[in-house]
């Protein structure tokens, strides 16, 4: 998840290639691949698994370290309903261990999901509705 451009890049690269001898298509484009496959790409799957974690993490699914990592916002006044269960901001000093942590991405995620995932009942239904999330931020 948190790793650079070249890695990630590498990663795809490999997917790519994976689905060109699956298939046995050596002309489509990486994105006719996929599509062919049922497939999305390797970053958006890490973006919904991360986004699992969060929800296991909210709902007390995870273990109790994990648990503490997000904090539901709470207000007093009523907010709208998109705002309605997002985690809450840490602050942060460092650009290294600050900005690219898990404290802090996983709510830029977590908060770019539709509130009707977020309010998910159980673990499955929430696995189920982020499949078909088109990720887009």
């Amino acid at each position: 998840m948190f790793t650079n451009t070249k890695s990630l890049n590498k990663i795809e690269s490999l997917q790519k290639r994976a689905l060109r001898f699956l298939l046995n298509d050596y002309t489509s484009s990486y994105e006719e691949l996929l599509e062919k496959s049922g497939k999305s790409k390797m970053h958006i799957n890490r973006l919904r698994t991360f986004c699992t974690e969060i929800f296991k993490s909210i709902n007390n699914l995870n273990p109790i370290f994990m648990n503490d990592i997000f904090k539901i916002r709470v207000t007093d006044r009523p907010v709208r309903k998109f705002y309605r269960n997002n985690i809450e901001f840490q602050r942060f000093n460092q650009v290294t261990f600050g900005k690219n942590s898990l404290r802090v991405f996983g709510p830029k995620v977590w908060n770019a999901l539709p509130s009707k995932i977020k309010v998910s009942e159980d673990l499955m239904s929430f696995k189920a509705q982020i499949k078909k999330w088109d990720i887009s931020f």
